[in-house]
């Protein structure tokens, strides 16, 4: 026969050191890309009412699902550079990427088509939004 006022005990609270491990070590990666996801684009710190509109692209999910940005100045578009333009990423992860376009690939997406770069595991899909043109800043 149970006793009325036996003890119940707490289930137990212990962790699986691997499960700690991992929720640990999430938090700290976590944590150190923080400051990693600052704009980097390598691209010198200019007037804001020029940089409103320059076309920030989102690459697509890389492993780790992570994305990078990449901004590409207004006047790139509008008067291509005859060497086509170098350009660097956001930096996700401790890296960035570097992408090069041509000038008839700058010349296209003004014009309303679509170019698509590869960088490692990330895909750039490099369009205006429908409707849109870019205009001489």
């Amino acid at each position: 026969m149970t006793h009325p006022r036996a003890q119940l005990k707490a289930p137990s609270a212990s962790v699986d050191r691997r499960e700690f491990i991992r929720v640990a070590g999430f938090a700290v990666l976590a944590i150190q890309c923080l400051p990693a996801t600052a704009f980097a684009s390598g691209i010198p710190v200019r007037d804001a009412t020029k940089i409103r509109d320059d076309l920030i692209i989102e690459s697509g999910p890389g492993a780790f699902h992570h994305v990078h940005y990449l901004r590409i100045p207004n006047a790139f578009l509008t008067t291509p550079p005859a060497q086509g333009a170098a350009l660097t990423t956001t930096k996700a992860f401790f890296h960035q990427h570097r992408i090069v376009l041509t000038q008839e690939e700058l010349r296209s997406v003004n014009q309303g088509g679509t170019v698509i770069q590869r960088a490692s595991s990330h895909v750039f899909v490099i369009a205006l939004a429908k409707g849109t043109t870019q205009q001489p800043g």
